[in-house]
């Protein structure tokens, strides 16, 4: 008889717990939050930089931190984007996200009586993140244009914390699925932005004026079935590279990561092109040469830049070319591939020193062979140049099993990393770079900036390279270096003269 009352009395006992519970949880929230007349938060920067991206795409989302260093709980009340520019701006405050408003400024009330939450609460001795995105607007300005807007916290004390937000906006003119099939002209002084792919058809020639900055998708590609000329000039280089103008982290831009778009492809049918002082980087390849008639000339490069790439850097196959006063370099796989073929290569500085594998090619391969097919090598000459990199070894030469496939190569006056080659008439006046050197590899050139990706293949003061060039090759070719300063009163080997200065 006395059970059931027992249980009922246990019964309130729990819902009198809980209730007490549920009071003071109450106390407690407005213990934790009371933000106290002059309470502020600690910001992670007053400035927060978000880079500069192109019209109609948006940046990285970077983030700040607001640290609460007060034993008292600090409440917002709210949060918004100011400035005339504001609409260009996003955030999203601990999972929070601030809505437009038609007056070009975006907020967020934290407010009851509109249905959303009271406010945004940190406790004490912790923190909030807020998270920025840019979304450059067009503005019909060769270049770039900064945006500025304040991302504004209004607490419950009434004061209010402010971040300035800054963000630049390159206008580009878009190229979607571009075919050129009759001779044509790029010159703007705008990028172009290219979203999938650049086509030039067999039979017509696109001429790209000095200056020119092409900039170009992950997934987007330049392919060439007629001809290109592209004449940069010392001052105003044609550019080709990835879209990405903000940074990855801190001191480490996108354009400094390989693998940002596809690469040039020079297809079958291609002949007559011409890329002088041209900057060619950050792609999956750079350049491919594919197998075509060797009596026809297919690719004249000079003063010219191949640079970091996620495959080979320049790939020849079957091909004639003339590459000369360049530098070809940081290639993942190898920074040269040659199949057979008729190439010259005179001042140039082929440097294998990529920094995203351990796993990295060579700076020079050379094949007489093809997919099990023999694939003449009928000339492959090397004058006054640098290979080198990384490993001990940077050279190696595939040889067709049937010996009377042409194999014809020449090695003269270059700083070569491999072993010497003595007892052969194609290999003269070189200078082998050796384990026990104790200048070699990366040590010719100025030091390397690696945590920035930065490289300058400039020669030191100590590099074998310098005065090694033949001064007649030099003069009958290319009297001045890639930077435009003059080979005397000594010759150096590679693309770039060493300076005092330096």
């Amino acid at each position: 008889m006395h059970k059931p009352l027992h249980c009922r009395g246990r019964a309130w006992g729990i819902l009198a717990l809980l209730l007490a519970i549920v009071v003071l949880a109450a106390c407690v929230s407005d213990e934790d939050f009371p933000t106290p007349a002059g309470a502020k938060f600690r910001l992670s920067v007053d400035t927060l930089n978000l880079d500069t991206v192109l019209t109609h795409t948006a940046s990285a989302t970077r983030t700040l931190t607001l640290y609460n260093d007060n034993s008292d709980g600090l409440s917002i009340t709210r949060v918004s984007i100011e400035g005339k520019d504001a609409a260009q701006f996003l955030a999203n405050v601990d999972g929070v996200s601030i809505t437009p408003n038609p007056n070009l400024e975006q907020h967020l009330d934290l407010d009851t009586d509109k249905g959303i939450i009271p406010s945004l609460d940190c406790r004490g001795k912790d923190s909030l993140i807020a998270f920025v995105q840019y979304n450059a607007a067009a503005t019909n300005e060769p270049q770039a244009v900064e945006s500025r807007a304040q991302l504004v916290f209004t607490l419950a004390n009434g004061e209010r914390q402010s971040v300035e937000l800054i963000g630049y906006s390159q206008d580009a003119i878009p190229l979607t699925g571009k075919v050129f099939s009759t001779n044509d002209t790029l010159a703007a002084d705008r990028p172009y932005f290219v979203r999938d792919s650049l086509i030039v058809s067999e039979g017509a020639t696109l001429t790209i004026a000095a200056g020119v900055t092409l900039m170009l998708r992950p997934e987007a590609f330049i392919r060439i079935d007629g001809t290109l000329i592209a004449e940069g000039t010392l001052e105003k280089p044609i550019v080709m590279r990835g879209h990405r103008m903000d940074d990855m982290f801190v001191n480490q831009p996108y354009d400094r990561i390989d693998n940002q778009w596809q690469g040039l492809t020079f297809s079958a049918t291609s002949y007559g092109n011409r890329l002088n002082y041209c900057d060619i980087h950050s792609g999956s390849w750079g350049i491919r040469c594919d197998s075509s008639d060797i009596s026809l000339l297919k690719l004249t490069m000079e003063n010219s830049v191949v640079h970091n790439v996620k495959q080979d850097a320049l790939t020849l196959v079957n091909s004639q070319t003339i590459i000369g006063n360049s530098q070809i370099s940081n290639a993942e796989g190898n920074c040269i591939s040659v199949y057979g073929g008729d190439n010259q290569f005179v001042h140039c500085t082929i440097a294998s020193f990529s920094p995203f594998t351990a796993l990295r090619g060579n700076a020079l391969v050379f094949h007489n062979t093809l997919n099990g097919h023999s694939c003449p090598l009928n000339r492959l000459e090397f004058v006054n140049s640098i290979i080198t990199g990384y490993a001990t070894d940077e050279i190696f030469a595939i040889p067709d099993d049937n010996p009377d496939t042409p194999n014809n190569y020449a090695f003269r006056n270059n700083l070569l990393c491999t072993p010497e080659i003595a007892d052969n008439a194609a290999v003269v006046n070189n200078l082998w770079e050796a384990v026990k050197d104790t200048t070699a590899r990366q040590g010719n050139f100025a030091p390397f900036d690696l945590p920035a990706l930065r490289y300058d293949f400039r020669l030191c003061a100590d590099s074998k390279a310098r005065s090694l060039a033949d001064p007649s090759v030099s003069a009958a070719t290319y009297p001045l270096d890639r930077l435009g300063r003059p080979r005397s009163p000594v010759s150096d080997a590679g693309c770039y003269q060493y300076q005092e200065e330096e």
